[in-house]
């Protein structure tokens, strides 16, 4: 397998984005898997699904939960929270590790927002979800948040409301919101032109979107207009079919942490989803690390480290100091 890899490492199209490397590498496999896939892609992952009507629709409750590593997603859960507030509902917002599950199932509406994470919802997640009570009779929207032109980003958000409305939630729409891209082997193996186009991002016209976004469940929920959850199928559904996590893996060399840089903050050990860091000594279970690359991103010292296609990765509040970028704030969330 090491061999394997280091003639993988040692190939020109390698030095391109994770995307691009995925594609040129592995559309092969994933046209191959089209033959066998397919058939079932077509009556199930990309059918339309009966949908739980709504029946509150005059909500009076309402929960904001969102997964974001860098606050991109934060953002845009702060502003639905801050547009439902001004609309009369008392309105919760939180990380979703800071949940009362057994709660959940108090409230009217809730909005539920990722990151896309390998062209799909982030596993720790989907997991969480599993764990919830039935929450029948509220209404339910999704919002993601993904970088540049982003990669699979509808059906991300389509996978995320068919798992709300597993467990009872009336789907009320969902939102897709762009901004710069923070996986930080893109940069870190010399991409930083296609970070850097999206520089902007998230602008003004961003978070006009998300008050649109938040404004319209309302008006969804108030006429008791159901939304129809509907899968896009192409390339980068099949790319989402391929174990993505396990593959990016086999480029990750060298992660730890360097004593001599960490401060013992524990942002790592509080930001990683799946509890695989090791402070007191400095280590990565490898095995359970799911190339999230929160750690990374969120390192204040810049103490973690990792390779990737041998090259040493940097995180995404270093990329912004490196490149003098200084994400603008809502005017209703700044002040």
């Amino acid at each position: 397998m090491r061999t394997a890899c280091e003639r993988l490492q040692n190939r020109p199209e390698v030095r391109e984005s994770r995307r691009q490397f995925l594609k040129q590498c592995l559309t092969g496999c994933a046209v191959g898997c089209v033959a066998i896939a397919a058939p079932g892609m077509s009556v199930d992952a990309f059918a339309v699904r009966p949908q739980h009507p709504i029946v509150k629709t005059n909500p009076k409750r309402a929960l904001v939960i969102w997964n974001s590593q860098t606050g991109h997603t934060r953002r845009i859960g702060r502003m639905i929270r801050h547009v439902w507030e001004k609309a009369g509902l008392a309105v919760t917002g939180s990380d979703y590790r800071k949940i009362e599950t057994a709660t959940i199932n108090q409230y009217d509406l809730i909005a539920i927002g990722t990151p896309v994470h390998y062209a799909n919802v982030p596993v720790q997640l989907q997991e969480w979800i599993k764990t919830l009570p039935s929450i029948e009779g509220a209404s339910v929207a999704a919002f993601v948040t993904y970088g540049g032109n982003g990669n699979g980003q509808h059906n991300t958000a389509c996978g995320l409301l068919e798992q709300m409305t597993s467990i009872g939630g009336a789907p009320a729409g969902m939102g897709l919101f762009g901004n710069m891209s923070t996986f930080a082997p893109t940069w870190s193996t010399g991409n930083v032109r296609r970070i850097l186009a999206f520089r902007d991002r998230p602008n003004e016209d961003t978070y006009q979107q998300a008050r649109a976004f938040a404004e319209t469940i309302l008006d969804n929920v108030a006429q008791g207009r159901t939304f129809t959850i509907k899968r896009e199928f192409g390339l980068d559904s099949l790319v989402g079919m391929l174990p993505q996590i396990a593959i990016t893996k086999l480029m990750i060399t060298n992660h730890h942490i360097d004593p001599d840089l960490c401060i013992r903050c524990g942002t790592c050990v509080g930001d990683c989803p799946v509890a695989v860091i090791r402070l007191e000594t400095g280590s990565v279970n490898t095995k359970r690390c799911i190339a999230c690359m929160a750690c990374i991103n969120n390192c204040p010292t810049q103490a973690m480290k990792m390779n990737f296609l041998g090259k040493p990765v940097y995180g995404f509040k270093e990329f912004l100091k490196r490149h003098r970028i200084e994400i603008i704030e809502p005017p209703e969330l700044s002040a």
